[in-house]
């Protein structure tokens, strides 16, 4: 009896160097949205999180196209990256605020807030990781026809 071919796992299935390609293109992207548009939407958080999910979008298309599969996995890879960075570099503020000056200046912690930036970073990324899976499907198809009539 032949053997089952094993299914890939989920780390298999990653594709860390469009991971990478992407997660610097949404940082960039995200950088410059913000030296850009620092001072006009000082107060609007929702412009602020819609220049956030176009940058994570354009990261999790470009990580999708590059990776050439599984474009909603690599941005969800690129999403849970921006998610531990922004949560470790919050951490490590709101440590260093508690040490110089107690526990009492932190207030109380923001859930809604928190939970919909990680919305965001999720949604934005996995969006343009189908957009880019969903451009492959599509080229594919239109290549095989191509290739279907050629030959006729």
């Amino acid at each position: 009896m032949a053997a089952q071919p094993q299914a890939e796992s989920l780390t298999s299935v990653i594709r860390w160097r469009a991971v990478a390609l992407g997660s610097v293109v949404a940082f960039l992207l995200s950088v410059a949205f913000g030296q850009v548009s620092a001072e006009s939407i000082e107060g609007n958080l929702g412009a602020r999180a819609a220049l956030l999910f176009v940058a994570m979008f354009v990261g999790g298309f470009a990580a999708g196209r590059y990776a050439g599969r599984f474009g909603v996995i690599q941005g969800v890879a690129i999403a849970v990256i921006f998610i531990l960075i922004g949560a470790s570099i919050k951490a490590w503020v709101e440590i260093d605020l508690a040490t110089r000056f107690g526990p009492g200046v932190l207030g109380p912690m923001d859930m809604g807030g928190l939970i919909l930036g990680d919305l965001v970073h999720l949604t934005g990324a996995c969006t343009g990781g189908w957009l880019a899976d969903s451009l492959a499907v599509r080229r594919e198809r239109r290549n095989n026809v191509s290739r279907g009539n050629a030959g006729r």
